[in-house]
């Protein structure tokens, strides 16, 4: 992304609270001795809708486009151990180390441009937003940043090696090193989108977790949780708790379940390799319309279950993409449905002690089913196949995990 030119320093006094950094002198491109700090109270916008009672879930989220940055001051700070506070609106250009953190909190916009910092935090998040209708973390071209949290935190609501109170997004083509001691790696408590950039995560407990919406539309993310690896952790607002993967190379191992969200999973596109898991993708609603998936398990690896929110309507519908699904020994299932199954396309290759297993309506029509190498045209409730055994089980299934 282009940044805007940069402004006279002068006339950024009161734009930020900076204790031990430094700031490069800038000129004003605006055309008027004036700094114009642009708030961007209607940047962001936010329709949610879902029934719970079917798979339509609707959901927009934050972009850094709708942002005028030429409008907004740009400045470049070489970080220190004594940190940095920023409490107006503008793009922050961050180079150097620090033990101190990163403190975002405004009513505009704010980029983040990472150029080289490693920020180890000596006390809570490593960044740290309070307050923003927008803040993009933007990876400089080429630039290498790692970012580590402290183990201990005065507010432990404040979980994340990066955290945000309000929308956040992650672009850029440099990479970003996140490991969390404390809890989880980053958060975003309403719409946390990663557009692009080389994103690997390691965290004791979630791996990325956004409130609202988590959004993956690009760039190489890679994540190792204890936790779950992949999360939309809203269970009391309809129509949020969305996860959605559109693209970008996508490589979780998790100590629980690699991909979850509270109402709905969505992917569209892109690369998802769940090396473990407990569950692989679990939700209430799940569609998968393409992509290629590759997802090893130890209980389920594709569940509909109910949720605090989301108590009916459960499904799973694959309408295309390239599915490879390698099961656990024992009492598992590779596509579980609490409720109907839905399969109309795409190409599933599986391996498990039982294939399918749904408690509503099952339907295979138009995909390429193979089934611990055996083909399979019809689908049977609690089906086994191939050098695992023959098909049974009636339409009435087994209790597998709810």
């Amino acid at each position: 992304m282009k940044l805007p030119a940069a402004i006279t320093a002068s006339l950024l006094a009161g734009a930020l609270v900076l204790t031990g950094c430094s700031v490069s002198d800038t000129t004003d491109t605006s055309g008027t001795s004036d700094t114009t700090v642009t708030e961007a109270n209607d940047a962001v916008a936010t329709d949610s809708a879902t029934d719970s009672t079917t798979s339509e879930t609707t959901a927009t989220v934050a972009s850094e486009d709708d942002v005028d940055w030429d409008g907004l001051p740009t400045t470049d700070v070489t970080l220190t151990d004594e940190g940095l506070t920023i409490t107006e609106a503008g793009t922050y250009v961050l180079s150097g180390e620090s033990s101190g953190q990163v403190v975002v909190d405004t009513d505009g916009a704010v980029r983040l441009v990472l150029d080289g910092v490693d920020i180890a935090s000596a006390d809570g998040a490593a960044i740290q937003v309070d307050s923003a209708d927008l803040t993009v973390i933007e990876l400089a071209d080429g630039s290498t940043n790692t970012v580590t949290d402290a183990s201990t935190r005065a507010d432990e609501e404040i979980d994340g090696a990066i955290y945000s109170a309000d929308d956040l997004v992650i672009t850029g083509d440099g990479s970003l090193d996140v490991t969390a001691i404390f809890a989880d790696g980053i958060v975003g408590k309403d719409d946390l989108t990663v557009e692009s950039g080389n994103v690997s995560v390691t965290s004791v407990d979630d791996g990325i977790r956004g409130k609202d919406t988590l959004t993956i539309t690009g760039g190489t993310v890679t994540v190792d949780a204890t936790g779950d690896g992949l999360k939309a952790s809203n269970s009391t607002d309809l129509g949020e708790g969305v996860l959605t993967i559109a693209g970008g190379d996508v490589t979780v191992s998790s100590g629980d379940d690699a991909v979850k969200a509270e109402q709905q999973v969505s992917i569209t596109g892109g690369t998802l390799d769940i090396v473990e898991s407990v569950e692989g993708i679990e939700a209430p609603v799940i569609v998968i319309d393409d992509g290629t998936i590759t997802l090893n398990a130890s209980d389920d690896g594709i569940n509909a279950a109910t949720s605090d929110i989301i108590t009916s309507g459960l499904s799973i519908t694959i309408n295309g993409g390239t599915l490879e699904i390698t099961m656990g020994s024992g009492d598992t299932d590779a596509i579980d449905s609490n409720g109907d199954l839905t399969i109309t396309g795409g190409t599933l290759t599986i391996t498990a002690q039982s294939a399918f297993d749904y408690d509503g309506s099952g339907t295979l029509s138009g995909a390429t089913v193979t089934v611990n190498g055996e083909a399979v045209t019809e689908m049977t409730n609690q089906m086994m196949g191939g050098d695992m055994g023959g098909e049974g089980g009636g339409m009435g299934g087994g209790p597998g995990r709810r």
